[in-house]
């Protein structure tokens, strides 16, 4: 039997698709096959009796089709479908669940100064794919929270699916917490809503703050984790955030607040706060825990929050990212005056959203504006002091105005608004079904996710690769500094050694750099290059070489 090779045209392509796809799925058999084999799919073309073509697919490239030469002319009609979804083997980068990972937990990014005055310590879980892939895009989440509570664990659904598609993930907790109101009348009762006399803030400045605040550490996080993960700050690279609820406000702001310009009037010097009132709570959560704290006179005060970069690792890598994830977030309503998403630099933006959301409005108005003002049980609503806000669905219409957008997916599920006429039964209701205020079928939006940003990251890390592995190098287990802590001096103690020089960087407490040189080590001690007139305190030593980078702290009495 003659063969002959054939490609159909693009018009027949979109004219015959449909019914074939169809087909496929109603005649066929799905095969699972490693990657390199062969297999053969067999499937009938729409109105042709007892004919069938077959194909032969290499899991790794498209192969030459070969079709028995026609006996009859509509076998011209025959459409060999190069990309039909129930037939594509070849997956498009990062996007198929195909990894196992591990996970590094508590790692310590930084330290910074929260509303009250006082030093948290911030840090993060990082998910690493087992993937021989040295050139790997970096995935940094926010969990939500209201800006008071929640932690890190809460993004580790997110973290697995997007690690086991080849992602270096990290998950991140942040400074939480704001001034409360002095006085409210009948606070929520925490026994009916937890922590619900938390959820009364002094003023719409106080929510702008935080936002800025646990954006300043996702900034912070991003330069840190850079510095981990990719070589240099010229390689080429890959990064998304992303974030649920108050999660994703700091994820949007992260990617859009990035000019001095843009840094909102209340994250300058502002009056000191009022004494919270007696019946509020001063809580926010520490280590996943919601907590109650004292607030001192001092503890009131409200200081400039510092440039829109933060002072969190300065490390060399600026804190850009390549796209954002918005699950169920929004935008402070200043933002599209102060024009965060013009300019060139603009990120890729998914947005997630549930039309109904109780909690942060799709649209235009305040969070908890639905539940704070007709399901409060008699308790007085707290969601008069909180800012307006612009949902996903609001940002999706701006975008839609630009003339020259950044790509964009919505991602939005309808549903019935609250009927405040019925509010009772409106309020079980949502109560039954979370608020909508949660990622409908995690898997399918991370299968979006995966798809949309596919060609984005695919697209940046073209060319050579220019990434080192999270895991440390080699070498590293044969070095340790020592004395440590120490008084003068701190050495490099070798028993093994990298090939050829290494980098090596020292950083305060806060992740600024103080010092950065190349020296060789050899086996024994390295004295490591200090400045005399540095502080007794904590220090970073960073070593970085061709094939890795490690981190130790070092601690100067």
């Amino acid at each position: 039997m003659a063969f002959y090779m054939w490609k159909p045209s693009e018009e027949l392509w979109k004219k015959f698709s449909v019914s074939v796809s169809a087909s496929f799925a109603h005649n066929s058999r799905v095969f699972r096959h490693p990657p390199g084999k062969s297999v053969m799919a067999k499937y009938r073309i729409p109105g042709m009796k007892n004919q069938r073509a077959h194909r032969i697919f290499d899991l790794q490239a498209y192969s030459t089709f070969l079709i028995p030469e026609p006996d009859k002319p509509i076998m011209r009609l025959i459409l060999i479908l190069l990309s039909i979804p129930a037939l594509t083997i070849a997956q498009a980068p990062y996007t198929e669940v195909q990894y196992s990972w591990q996970v590094e937990t508590d790692l310590v990014y930084g330290t910074a100064t929260n509303y009250l005055g006082q030093t948290d310590t911030l840090t993060l879980d990082l998910y690493t794919p087992d993937s021989q892939d040295s050139s790997r895009p970096l995935l940094v989440l926010i969990h939500g929270g209201a800006w008071l509570s929640g932690c890190k664990e809460d993004m580790a659904w997110f973290c697995t699916e997007m690690a086991s598609r080849g992602y270096t993930v990290a998950t991140i907790n942040y400074r939480k917490g704001w001034h409360k109101d002095n006085y409210v009348p009948n606070p929520a009762n925490p026994a009916v809503f937890p922590g619900g006399n938390c959820l009364y803030p002094a003023d719409s400045l106080e929510i702008i703050r935080a936002i800025y605040r646990g954006m300043q550490d996702a900034k912070g996080a991003i330069r840190w984790l850079k510095a981990r993960v990719y070589a240099g700050p010229d390689c080429k690279r890959a990064v998304l955030v992303g974030g649920e609820s108050a999660g994703a406000f700091l994820a949007l702001a992260t990617g859009l607040l990035d000019r001095p310009a843009e840094k909102p009037v209340a994250c300058s010097a502002q009056p000191d706060a009022p004494t919270p009132g007696s019946n509020l709570s001063n809580c926010y959560a520490t280590d996943c825990i919601l907590q109650e704290y004292p607030v001192s006179a001092g503890a009131l005060a409200r200081p400039d929050l510092g440039p829109v970069e933060g002072e969190l690792n300065l490390n060399g890598f600026d804190a850009s990212v390549d796209g954002v994830i918005s699950f169920f977030g929004g935008l402070p309503s200043e933002a599209f005056a102060s024009e965060w998403l013009q300019g060139p630099d603009t990120p890729a933006l998914y947005l997630y959203h549930q039309t109904c959301d109780g909690i942060v409005p799709f649209q235009y108005g305040k969070p908890f504006g639905v539940l704070s003002n007709y399901c409060n049980l008699g308790a007085t609503p707290w969601h008069y002091e909180y800012p307006f806000v612009y949902g996903n669905g609001a940002l999706a219409g701006y975008l839609n105005t630009l003339p020259a957008p950044p790509p964009y997916q919505t991602d939005f599920l309808t549903c019935n608004s609250f009927n405040p006429a019925l509010a009772l039964f409106e309020c079980i209701r949502y109560n039954d079904n979370g608020s909508y205020h949660y990622p409908h079928n995690r898997p399918e939006r991370a299968e979006k996710i995966a798809a949309f940003f596919s060609p984005v990251v695919s697209t940046l890390l073209a060319g050579p690769p220019c990434t080192s592995s999270t895991a440390e190098p080699a070498w590293a287990s044969g070095i340790r500094p020592a004395p440590n802590p120490f008084t003068d001096q701190v050495m490099m103690q070798c028993n093994a050694v990298p090939d050829g020089p290494v980098q090596v960087a020292v950083l305060d407490a806060r992740g600024s750099l103080l010092l950065e040189q190349r020296i060789s080590l050899h086996t024994g001690n390295n004295p490591l290059p200090w400045n005399a007139g540095w502080a007794p305190g904590l220090y970073y030593v960073r070593l970085s070489g061709s094939d890795g980078t490690v981190l130790w702290k070092v601690v100067r009495l």
